[in-house]
Parts: structure tokens; sequence; C-alpha cells
């Protein structure tokens, strides 16, 4: 299979395509590929299985088939099922090449964890004592979810400064077991960054496919929902068809009798 690791940072580059502007398949993979990346980008971290992602969008481009007109009316031609299909065999083939399917969530769930102790960080750092605290926590470090080495700096990081700041790590409510999933997660990432094999790479790669893959999903279901508002029980076959996510298996403890993010 010929991959194409370019492919998301061209596409961040020149922005979401304008309505109309999708003529080939490649147009709306990189459509699809620059909506991943802005939703990263804003932070959404839905995550889902992705060898289930890649099964159920065979099922949504069959059962949509039978709506393309309409949904190619709306703006969703059949170049977007086309690239879907390829990514959907992209992600099979990324995890053929993968010791285990959870790998993509480890990084996944790394780099959210990594990224809520910072921003957390950052709204309880001022001054110059603060700048200085705020440093310590890897703060101005260049961080990219997906880079691996990146996140598991960020972990060590937040790790090490949690125990020589422990004003900033009260004033956070960092709590040790929030501390002890971090290192666990340190752990489990080193041993993914130094396997063997160009594993890292496949991880991004498939993080990348599934990213598409669910933008793709959104799209479908913004369209259905106009397209076939007149056909509610359609729509909700439709609609039935798109996977769930489910929440990172790793997350932030919230405080005692605070709800759950």
């Amino acid at each position: 299979m010929a991959r194409k690791p370019a492919d998301s940072a061209r596409a961040t580059e020149a922005g979401v395509p304008q309505a109309g502007k999708i003529r080939t398949v490649q147009d709306a993979r990189s459509d699809l590929l620059a909506r991943a990346a802005l939703n990263a980008a804003g932070a959404a971290a839905r995550r889902s299985d992705p060898l289930a992602d890649a099964k159920a969008a065979r099922a949504v481009v069959e059962k949509a088939s039978g709506h393309a007109a309409e949904l190619a009316r709306r703006g969703l031609s059949t170049h977007y099922a086309e690239a879907a299909l390829a990514l959907s065999r992209e992600i099979e083939s990324h995890l053929s090449a993968l010791p285990a399917a959870a790998l993509a969530d480890l990084l996944a769930d790394a780099a959210a964890t990594a990224h809520a102790a910072r921003e957390a960080v950052a709204r309880v750092t001022r001054g110059p004592e603060g700048r200085g605290a705020a440093r310590a926590f890897g703060l101005g470090e260049p961080f990219n979810a997906r880079q691996p080495a990146h996140v598991l700096r960020a972990l060590n990081r937040i790790i090490e400064a949690s125990g020589t700041h422990p004003q900033v790590t009260a004033d956070i409510g960092l709590l040790p077991e929030d501390v002890q999933t971090m290192q666990d997660l340190a752990s489990d990432l080193a041993a993914l960054s130094g396997a063997k094999g160009g594993v890292t790479d496949e991880v991004q790669d498939l993080l990348a496919a599934q990213g598409a893959l669910r933008a793709f999903f959104d799209l479908v279901a913004a369209k259905a929902t106009l397209a076939l508002a007149g056909d509610p029980e359609e729509r909700a076959r439709l609609l039935s068809l798109l996977p769930r996510a489910e929440e990172r298996r790793h997350r932030l403890r919230p405080a005692e009798g605070a709800p759950a993010a």
C-alpha cells in the first residue's frame, strides 16, 4: 500500500477546501485530513476503535449510496465515499503492521493527559516565579500530540515538576493517582517509541487515517440529518450505522464531589 505521510501536513496548510471544489477522490481525502487536523487543533478528543471504524465505513458508504444524489446535492459527493473506503483499507493495513491495535489509543491518551495538565498549569502560574514553575512543567517546549517523543517528554516534565513544585501541583489539583497514571503512560509510551520496525510512524499514520474517517462520519451525519429530514426512519437507520466514540481510557480524575468532564 502506498502511504502518504505528507497528506496531513499538506491538508493542514491548505485548509478545508471550499464547497464545490471536491472534484477528485484525492480532493475528498485532503478535505477529510484537513478537517481531522482542525478537530485535533480544537481539542476534539473522541476516541473509538480503529478497526470498528474501518468496518463501519463500509456499511455507512453502502447505506448512503442509496441517497447519493441527494447527499451530493448537499455537498457530499461520491468522492468522499471512495476516500472513506480507501481510508478504511489503510487503517486495516496499519493495524496489521502494529504489535497491538491499542498502541494508537495509547499515544492519544498520553497526549490528551499531558495536554490537560499543561493547560491547568498555564492557568495558575503567573508572575516571574510562576513562569519559572511553568517552564519546569514543560510549558514553552514544543508539544505535538502526534510525536511520541514530544508527548513522552511532556509527561516526564510534569511528573518531575509535580514533586519539586508542590504549590502548583496543589493549585491544579493533581493527585498522586494522576501522577501514577502519567508514570504508567510514560512507561508504556517509552516502550512504544523504542520499538523496532517503524512502529511510531505506523501509529501516527493510523491516527491520521482514523481522524479523517471520523471527519467523514461527521459529514455524513450532518448531511443526512437534513437530506433525510422527511424520512425519519431511514435517517435513523443510516445514523445508527455510525460508530459511537468511546471515552479515553486514561483521564485525570475530577476533584471529590465534582462532576466528571
